[in-house]
């Protein structure tokens, strides 16, 4: 029995965190060399008497741990330390507890990184917090178009989304996009917020030039701004003639083709090659394709997330089933085209945008 306790001292002693042994009374009957070192030798002491206190703590592990011959762990602060307190019960030969065996692991540090980090993700929440706001402001309010109307739903699928939309009202032309970020999140919208300034003064600029002067201004101002290299954008953008209902489309590296739907519900698809919005210059140029809206038509501008939402079976929602709900459904909105993914897909993980232009 003496080797056997010397052993268990030996181990004990060679412990990195503080060890005590306490009896069924309370009582301090070692300490491992930690122990002494951290606090002195409390042999013989009442283990309350470490923290300096005349009585039992009122959530006393080591007496919970005795009684019910278990294991329980607290937080522990003595002076300007933290400690992870584990007490775990000790039986002798007739398997009755005996007393408990007190582990103290010092965790100062590790807190005062998880107080660093807590207070850091605060800053964090309150930064996406007012990007959102941002983003959100920067939607477009539709104006009233004589012959036309104009709607959208955006859905980003976390706080913030890499993806956007706008309309932009020129004299007799009416511009306007559906564009995609590469990646979520707080980098993504801050580019979104580049996409619309670049769009809207290229556009202002380029209006009687052509729908490719404004994406090749967009690409070089997205050049000069030096994003990541993992960042890039895909684009569709139209210029509506608001006289003649003529659209002007075109695309930069987006998947999606735009929809057209035709007052006799016939539908036409255009699928337009282009290079994204990139940190290069691809030079492959920009698409475009033409279109003239007459009355009842339906020009639909959307994101990749519209047909490429899964189900839980791994079924993609798909162009098919989106140009079936488009025929099936008597008047389309972009409200409902969203809501039927969402009945598809349960948990839509990508964000979505869609924009429609009616002539009315």
């Amino acid at each position: 029995m003496e080797f056997s306790k010397k052993f268990y001292e030996s181990i004990l002693n060679g412990m990195l965190d503080l060890v005590r042994v306490i009896d069924i009374d309370g009582v301090v009957v070692f300490c491992n060399t930690k122990m002494k070192e951290e606090f002195g030798d409390q042999t013989g002491k009442k283990c309350y008497e470490l923290f300096c206190k005349d009585s039992r703590c009122e959530d006393c592990i080591a007496i919970r741990s005795i009684r019910e011959n278990t294991r329980f762990m607290k937080y522990t602060h003595y002076k300007d330390k933290t400690y992870y307190v584990i007490s775990s019960p000790v039986c002798g030969q007739d398997g009755k507890v005996v007393g408990t065996v007190e582990v103290f692991r010092d965790i100062t540090e590790q807190k005062k990184i998880e107080e660093r980090l807590r207070r850091q993700n605060e800053i964090l929440r309150r930064d996406l917090e007012f990007a959102k706001r941002l983003q959100q402001s920067l939607l477009p309010v539709i104006p009233r178009i004589e012959g036309y109307r104009i709607t959208y739903t955006y859905k980003p699928c976390e706080r913030l989304g890499g993806d956007f939309l706008d309309v932009i009202n020129i004299d007799d032309k009416i511009v306007f996009y559906v564009a995609d970020v590469a990646g979520h999140g707080l980098l993504a919208s801050m580019v979104t917020i580049f996409v619309k300034q670049s769009i809207i003064k290229n556009a202002h600029t380029y209006i009687n030039s052509s729908a490719q002067e404004i994406i090749k201004g967009v690409l070089l101002d997205f050049i000069e701004m030096n994003f990541p290299s993992e960042i890039y954008i895909t684009v569709v953008l139209g210029i509506l003639e608001k006289q003649s209902g003529k659209v002007t489309m075109i695309s930069a590296g987006h998947v999606t083709e735009p929809i057209l739907v035709k007052a006799n519900k016939k539908v036409k698809m255009f699928s337009m090659r282009g290079q994204p919005i990139a940190s290069i210059d691809l030079e492959q140029g920009f698409e475009m394709k033409e279109t003239i809206l007459e009355k009842n038509d339906k020009l639909i501008f959307y994101s990749d997330g519209l047909i490429e939402s899964k189900n839980k079976q791994g079924e993609m929602y798909g162009k098919k089933r989106l140009i079936k709900r488009i025929l099936s459904i008597k008047n389309i909105n972009t409200e409902l085209l969203i809501r039927d993914v969402r009945n598809f897909v349960s948990d839509i993980d990508d964000d979505i945008a869609v924009l429609m232009v009616e002539k009315i």
